[in-house]
């Protein structure tokens, strides 16, 4: 009895002991993710100082019983820095940060990837997140001030809809030959641009910029090479993501143009100039009926207003992505739209993207890349808002556009109305299909097989009609170029990579590739339309004049390329590569070329030495050396070749070929860039400071140039190789973390890059001696690249300066100006030239060719600085980017066609010219009947600016907001971009120089300043 009372007892004191446990523990709910809000299944939650602790599912959700006591969870997960976060009785949304100072980020280099630690080259990578609130269809220009050393270069066309830039590493290599950069997608090497892949679409970019890393890719790399790795499916639930953004776009420019009344006061002053008594001309001498009228009304018209509109943009991307660990499939639609500032110039894009990644059995799989491109341009024909009188009338009483706005047939056609009578559309779709196999023969063995086809085709039409300026004397024109670019690639590559023991660790890769391009090209021109309804569609019907040309070329490319990098002890990294490289455009006994590279790395902070110094996190020096070829880019060179060429004989039209305009070289070869690049990697002070330091010198050898031949032999010019060109630079890449906690983030990044380039030798005359000039085509030795060559700016010429004994004045001067007076321009006398024809260096009082002066066009130094700011669900980027010491000649200051004359015939960028009531020292005074003498020398100007090329806000919605709905993320966001521009440059753009207003070719375009709101869901 008393034995059954104890148990009693004791069951009673255990179920009290029970429940009380039970009554003091509480349930605790959450979800981590990263820092875009993607769920982190795998992560670890635990309670803090114990062993309770769970593993979050699929979803990055978890759930654990804790005791009432408990405070601190603890969660980690590789890649990420550990968190410690109270405990809620709420649901809990945790967000880790990626933790690079783990060093484990894997970075993608060309035929495999590799530990960002393990990087023994000069390899960047962009920061996609800053990139693509840049709102534009050309990937390139995303990237600008991203990646030191990098430089987006703009021109032509770029900065129309639809425009694309060039990229170019650390100055401009070669004179003649490629200069650009090469793009690998997916690890196929492009023919071309990537006009096809949408922003949305990118999972990283890496670049390489030392001979080390693009000795892998050997001739075509020479430039600098850009890895380009597109999304992938993941296995897992469908994710679905939505971005969209619309933005509005209004021209930036830091000018004004004469307006009515200024105008018509400029052409007084400049008839006036003309005048032997300088007095002014009666105003019925020099001014239209209807150009009087528009004075005397005080009507004019305002042609920007009247041609230029805000531009807008229209971009929609949706994405889908999962699988299972045998299938994982990401698929994308994108459509871009840009109707521009410009009328008719648009820009419409579509893409479509399938990437499959399919596992056929342990040891075998396949990965199948599809990627679809539709897009149509129109392109601005012709239009001119610069350069286009303000006096007369744009419309007629009857609102229709006038075609004369002066009223004389002679005088330009209204810009509205050419606008109307011209088309000038293209085009274009694009297929990249790629396939790789995977075999894993073992555990370290593997072997893949790249192939790849791509397929460009474009078709551009213009028409001029019969009524627009430029074909009203032939009553119409009509043109259509179609081209088709083909390029076929298979590249067998076999990787082994064995870890040795933990000291040892090797990876060999070796390459076999073949490629093929081909290029055709039909172009017709017409003229002569009876009925031009058709446009350049009813080019068949032309009766006037037809041109047709055919053009085709090939191309065929074979490679071989080895790799071996070592990795001893995780602190000495080696690796070299050697690549062979057979290409068809050179002659017969160059085909082939030799590409090695070798670099070598040390983990200074994995020494024992540096065990104690907690300061370092990652210390790492790096040295490169390598040699690469680049070629010419362009086919049969060493050929002698012929251009059809119809001629007239006993009577009749007979067909016939002459010899084409190159003379060829059939020793035609590669020139040879050797690089040295020494860099610095560090992470200091718990991530505060990371950085990176490189620096380079490249030496061009064997340089592809061209040289004039005598015309007796029926040639123009032939391309040979001769010559030494040096490229030196700094590159600096730089981000402090100044605060980084759960709800608040701070950084600052800058990058800062200089490049020094440099002609050292050219090549020698008949008798040996050294030729240090070529005023042809621009090459002098001690000089950069594109070097302006010019007489030197001194001021203009004022009342009682002495004209007589002026060096422009002396007979002996190569252009003596016998008549100077006041408001000429006044160029400075620098040089001499001794009874040997040797140069002096002292002035001899005249102007002589000897008198002009180098002066370099590259930047001192460009970079950018931004600063990222986050607080719980705000974020904010602000970006800089700079250009300093660039020098550009102007053409709204020189060029006729530009208004830079002061003629007054064009109208063009106002400036305080000279006139005897207000004598200018710094522009001449206005001449109806000739342009000013040495007027290109006042057009050399400072193109050095500052611009705020981003500022962007965004904002998160908290989750719980959506948490039954099935929703990751909804970020809103709004981004103004080149906010303002500081620069002394006279343009629409420091960067670019706006067409040429009587050229039909697309030379340019405004730039523009654009804002955006977007909107990114992810579900």
């Amino acid at each position: 009895m008393r034995l059954t009372e104890k148990l009693r007892h004791t069951i009673i004191v255990c179920m009290v002991l029970v429940s009380g446990v039970i009554y003091a523990q509480t349930e605790v709910t959450g979800k981590v993710v990263d820092e875009s809000g993607i769920p982190l299944p795998g992560a670890t939650v635990s309670v803090k100082n114990t062993s309770t602790g769970v593993i979050t599912d699929f979803d990055g959700n978890f759930s654990l019983t804790v005791a009432e006591d408990a405070e601190t969870l603890v969660i980690s997960f590789l890649g990420f820095k550990t968190l410690e976060k109270e405990i809620s009785s709420d649901f809990m949304t945790i967000t880790l940060a990626s933790d690079e100072s783990q060093l484990d980020e894997v970075v993608v280099v060309g035929y495999g990837t590799q530990r960002k630690s393990d990087l023994v080259n000069a390899v960047a990578t962009a920061d996609l997140e800053k990139a693509t609130l840049t709102p534009t269809s050309d990937v390139n220009e995303m990237l600008r001030g991203r990646i030191a050393g990098l430089q987006v270069d703009v021109g032509g066309g770029t900065l129309r809809p639809g425009g694309t830039s060039e990229i170019i590493f650390r100055g401009r290599s070669s004179i003649e030959g490629s200069v650009s950069a090469i793009y690998v997608v997916d690890g196929i090497i492009r023919d071309g641009g990537i006009e096809d892949i949408d922003s949305d679409d990118i999972e990283s970019i890496e670049f390489l910029k030392d001979a080390s890393a693009q000795a892998i890719y050997g001739s075509r790399g020479a430039n600098g090479v850009v890895l380009i790795t597109t999304k992938r499916g993941k296995a897992g639930k469908i994710s679905v993501n939505y971005h969209g953004y619309v933005t509005t776009k209004s021209i930036e420019r830091n000018f004004d143009v004469y307006n009515g009344q200024e105008f018509a006061q400029l052409r007084r002053e400049a008839v006036r100039s003309t005048n032997a008594d300088d007095t002014y001309s009666p105003d019925t001498d020099i001014f239209s009926e209807i150009e009087l009228q528009s004075i005397a009304n005080n009507e004019f018209v305002d042609w920007e207003d009247e041609l230029v509109s805000n531009g807008s943009v229209n971009s929609q991307a949706i994405s889908v992505s999962g699988g299972t660990e045998q299938t994982k499939v990401f698929g994308s639609i994108n459509y871009f739209k840009e109707e521009g500032i410009i009328p008719t110039s648009n820009y419409t894009r579509k893409t479509f993207r399938l990437n499959v990644d399919q596992r056929i059995s342990d040891k075998f799989s396949v990965n199948f890349d599809l990627n679809l491109l539709n897009d149509d341009t129109e392109r601005a024909a012709n239009v001119n808002v610069i350069t286009f009188s303000p006096l007369g009338r744009a419309y007629d009483d009857d609102g229709n556009i006038t075609r004369f706005p002066s009223g004389e047939e002679s005088s330009p056609v209204n810009p509205i109305f050419n606008l109307r009578e011209q088309d000038n559309d293209e085009k274009g779709n694009d297929y990249v299909i790629n396939i790789t196999p995977i075999w894993q023969i073992t555990n370290d063995l593997q072997y893949q097989l790249k192939a790849n086809m791509t397929r460009r085709t474009s078709e551009r039409g213009q028409y001029q009609s019969s009524l627009s300026s430029a074909g009203d004397d032939v009553n119409g024109i009509a043109r259509i170029d179609n081209q088709l670019r083909e390029s076929y690639l298979i590249e067998n590559i076999l990787t082994y990579d064995k870890e040795i023991n933990p000291k040892h660790n090797l990876n060999l890769t070796l390459v076999q590739a073949a490629q093929e391009e081909q290029f055709s090209r039909t172009f017709t021109q017409a003229d002569g339309f009876t009925n031009e309804s058709l446009g350049y569609d009813g080019i068949t019907n032309a009766i006037g004049n037809v041109i047709v040309e055919r053009d085709k070329n090939k191309v065929r490319l074979a490679s071989f390329m080895a790799r071996a990098r070592y990795n001893l002890m995780d602190k000495y990294l080696f690796t070299a590569t050697a690549r062979a490289d057979g290409g068809s455009v050179n002659s017969e006994d160059n085909k082939w070329s030799f590409n090695p590279a070798a670099s070598i790395a040390w983990k200074i902070h994995n020494e024992k030495f540096m065990e104690d110094v907690d300061v370092v996190r990652e210390l790492k020096l790096r040295a490169s050396y390598g040699a690469l070829v680049n070629s010419l880019g362009r086919a049969y060179t060493s050929l002698f070749t012929a251009d059809g060429q119809n001629y007239i004989f006993d009577g009749e039209s007979v067909s016939g070929y002459s010899p084409s305009v190159i003379l060829p070289n059939t020793n035609l070869k590669f020139e040879r860039i050797t690089t040295f690049n020494l860099g610095l990697d560090f992470s200091l002070f718990n991530r505060l400071l990371v950085g990176s330091f490189n620096y380079y010198d490249a030496r061009t050898t064997d340089l592809l140039l061209r040289r004039g031949v005598p015309s007796i032999t029926g040639y123009q010019f032939t391309y040979f190789n001769a010559g030494e060109l040096q490229n030196t630079g700094i590159e600096l890449g730089l981000t402090a973390n100044l605060i980084d906690t759960e709800d608040f983030r701070w950084s600052v990044s800058t990058n800062w890059s200089n490049n020094q380039n440099e002609l050292l030798e050219l090549y020698n005359d008949g008798n040996g001696d050294p030729i240090l000039g070529d005023d042809t085509f621009n090459y002098y030795v001690g000089q950069p690249i594109g070097v302006l060559y010019n007489y030197q700016f001194d001021g203009i010429f004022q009342e009682g300066d002495d004209f007589e004994n002026a060096p422009q004045a002396n007979p002996e001067s190569t252009l003596s100006q016998e008549n100077l007076r006041p408001g000429d321009i006044r160029i400075k006398d620098v040089n001499g030239v001794d009874a040997n024809g040797n140069v002096t260096g002292v002035p001899d009082g005249k102007i002589t060719p000897e008198d002009r002066v180098f002066i370099d066009p590259n930047p001192d130094w460009f970079g950018s600085l931004s600063t990222n700011i986050a607080y719980k669900g705000f974020d904010l980027f602000v970006d800089f980017y700079a250009v300093e010491g660039a020098t550009k000649r102007n053409p709204f200051l020189s060029d006729f066609n530009n208004g830079g004359t002061l003629s007054s015939k064009l109208n063009g960028v106002k400036v305080p010219y000279y006139t005897p009531e207000n004598p200018s020292t710094t522009f001449p005074r206005p001449n109806f009947d000739t342009a000013p003498q040495y007027l290109n020398s006042l057009a050399i100007k400072d193109a050095s600016y500052v611009r705020l090329r981003t500022l962007s806000l965004g904002y998160t919605l908290p989750e719980g907001i959506f948490s039954n709905l099935s929703i990751d993320q909804i970020r809103f966001y709004a981004t103004a971009t080149n906010v303002f521009t500081n620069t002394d440059y006279i343009g629409y753009s420091p960067e670019v120089n706006i067409r040429n207003t009587f050229s039909n070719a697309d030379t340019g375009y405004p730039d523009a300043g654009s804002f955006t709101f977007g909107v990114k869901v992810k579900l």
